[in-house]
This record gives C-alpha cells, sequence and structure tokens, in this order.
C-alpha cells in the first residue's frame, strides 16, 4: 500500500512530494492548505487537527448545529429555554442530558422585560454567561431585523443563540418554503465564520401535534434535533410534561422519553423525590426492610397523586430497572437497588 503525502511549493518556486509520516503533527497546520478557497484534498483535511466537536446539549444541539422544540401553548416553552439557558452557561446538566459550558443569548418575542424579569427571578438561580433580549417587531426576513440581530449577535457573541417563538421572527407566511428559507439562510450565516453560533428555535405544533411543528417542513429538514414537548398533566395539576425527540442527527432515538414536572420555577425529572415516580421510589426503599411493597401500600400514600398516576409511575420504574414486580401487586426494589 502507498504512503499518503502531499506536494509543497518550495521557496525557488520548485515543488517536492512528502509524506505524512514523515512531517512533525505541530507542523502540519502550516504546511496543509485548502486546493481552493474552502475545499480540502480529503487526506488533507482527514489530517487538519481540528477540536473534537461539543455538545452544547448532548445529543440535541452540537456546536454550530440546530435544534428545534415545539409545543402548543401553556407547556412551559419559555421556562424550558430560561432553564436551558442556564445550564449551558454554567456547564450543568440540563434534564438528565449532558451540557458543555457556553456563552448564551436568549430572545425573547412573546414576553416583555417585565415578566421575562419576574419569571427568572422566581426560579432562584443566578444566570452566569447568559444575555437576554425581548422584542416584538424584530423580523429574521427583513434587512432591518437582520442588522438588528447581527448587532446584537456581534456584542454578545454567544455560543448558543435561542430564538423564542419562531413564528414572531417572520414576517411572511410560515407554511411557504421560500419565506421561511429566507429566515433559515440567515440563520446559517450566523453558524458560520466568524460566529459560529449553535441555534435553537421555539416553536409551536399544528392542530395535531403528532404531525409536527408548524408551517414548512424545511424547518425539520434544516434542523439536527427535532423536539417535541408537550403538557401531560391537567390543567389544574402541577405542570408536568413529556418531551419526545422526534429526530436526532447524530444520536440514535432514546428508548424512553424525559418526563418533567415544573417546580420551583424550573423542570425536574420524574425520578426526583418531589415526582410522583421518585415519592414512589422513597416509600419502598423505606419498607426494603419488610422485603416487599404492595399496590395496597402504595395508593393508601394519599401524597403520592392519583390511582393512574401511581400505576404510571410504577411501570416507569419498573421499566427504569429501579423496581421489580416480585408477584401481582407487589414490588421491592431491584437487584443492586
Amino acid at each position: 500500500m502507498s504512503k499518503e503525502g502531499f506536494i509543497i511549493r518550495l521557496e525557488d518556486g520548485s515543488e517536492e512530494f512528502v509524506y505524512y509520516d514523515e512531517i512533525d503533527p505541530e507542523l502540519l497546520p502550516q504546511l496543509l492548505r485548502p486546493a481552493g478557497i474552502i475545499a480540502w484534498r480529503a487526506e488533507d483535511f482527514k489530517r487538519l487537527p481540528l477540536a473534537r466537536q461539543p455538545f452544547y446539549v448532548d445529543p440535541w444541539l452540537p456546536r454550530r448545529g440546530k435544534c428545534m422544540i415545539y409545543a402548543p401553548a401553556k407547556a412551559g416553552k419559555s421556562t424550558l429555554c430560561i432553564q436551558m439557558s442556564r445550564c449551558i452557561g454554567v456547564g450543568l446538566p440540563f434534564l438528565g442530558l449532558s451540557t458543555v459550558q457556553g456563552r448564551v443569548l436568549y430572545f425573547q418575542h412573546e414576553l416583555g422585560m417585565e415578566v421575562l424579569q419576574q419569571r427568572m427571578n422566581d426560579t432562584g438561580q443566578t444566570y452566569d454567561d447568559v444575555y437576554v433580549a425581548t422584542t416584538f417587531s424584530m423580523k429574521l426576513d427583513t434587512e432591518a431585523g437582520q442588522r438588528q440581530m447581527l448587532a446584537e449577535v456581534d456584542s454578545v457573541r454567544p455560543d448558543v443563540l435561542i430564538i423564542d417563538p419562531f413564528y414572531k421572527v417572520l414576517k411572511g407566511d410560515e407554511n411557504e418554503s421560500l419565506d421561511v428559507r429566507v429566515v433559515l439562510d440567515f440563520l446559517d450565516t450566523l453558524t458560520d465564520e466568524p460566529y459560529k453560533c449553535s441555534i435553537v428555535l421555539i416553536h409551536h405544533p399544528g392542530k395535531d401535534i403528532e404531525k409536527g411543528g408548524r408551517g414548512s417542513s424545511v424547518l425539520e429538514d434544516w434542523v439536527d434535533a427535532y423536539i417535541e414537548m408537550k403538557r401531560i398533566s391537567k390543567p389544574n395539576d402541577p405542570l408536568k410534561v413529556r418531551i419526545t425527540p422526534k429526530l436526532l442527527r447524530h444520536a440514535p432515538l432514546p428508548e424512553s422519553n424525559i418526563e418533567a414536572i415544573l417546580d420551583d420555577g424550573e423542570f425536574v425529572l420524574n425520578t426526583d423525590p418531589t415526582t410522583i415516580g421518585g415519592r414512589i421510589l422513597a416509600l419502598i426503599q423505606s419498607r426494603s426492610a419488610e422485603g416487599r411493597t404492595t399496590t395496597s401500600d402504595v395508593l393508601t400514600d394519599g401524597s403520592l397523586g392519583s390511582k393512574k398516576g401511581v400505576y404510571n409511575a410504577l411501570d416507569e420504574l419498573m421499566r427504569k430497572k429501579a423496581i421489580e414486580r416480585v408477584a401481582r401487586g407487589e414490588y421491592k426494589l431491584a437487584s443492586g437497588g
């Protein structure tokens, strides 16, 4: 098998073929050059010392990637955005997903400054390396709106730009692919040099959420992750949501969804001790000396919620192998639990 290499031009104008393995690796970046303006010879490109691609939210949002989260009204989309911003800003896990620390610019297009401030203060959290902006008039399919966004991005230099919601930055028709394409083409310039932003779009579904986000299908084609979020709690109960990836370009779809409950202004996973599943698990743990816990034991504890909610939580705990059924209506901690 022939050795791979490349041609370099010497100071006297002559050319010389050199082998990759004969060059100090630290000198390769200085010697390798694109064949065109942005086109590289494939073997040269393979040897460029590029950093491993980080995921600001793994596996939803890679560096220079795009993610869309769509949910109906009153499902907690903006709350989720505020929480995601905080987690990325300090590099903390987001609903069980690992993050890489990055600067975030969160553009809110439906809430006024006062409401957004109150929601952030209600969480009691700090927002290191997070920037927020509110406006109702920025349209990214117009030159004026694009100039306004560029000015903010140029000032903040965010790693992640969150736009909430998408329809508010579109002057044209969200059902027309050409109109939507204008906005997406502009956002693509922000993922490129010199900004290298990752983009998160918050959107609404159509009448049938199972059919995905509202409007043109080019949105789904454009993103690396296409995420459904919907409320699964009753109107007067604490807000509980299910978050379901419908498309992940860089990873297989997960075997289970994320379920979370709103608590003190932020979402907590359903396995948290404050949730039904967490409280059931704590009860079973407390009775482990007795060997097993019956369904009757669980249902007679009025703090654990409705009968349906209890059964759903028991099924979920078994699926996650936190508990196991030892007989009909009897449970214990899973082996090693």
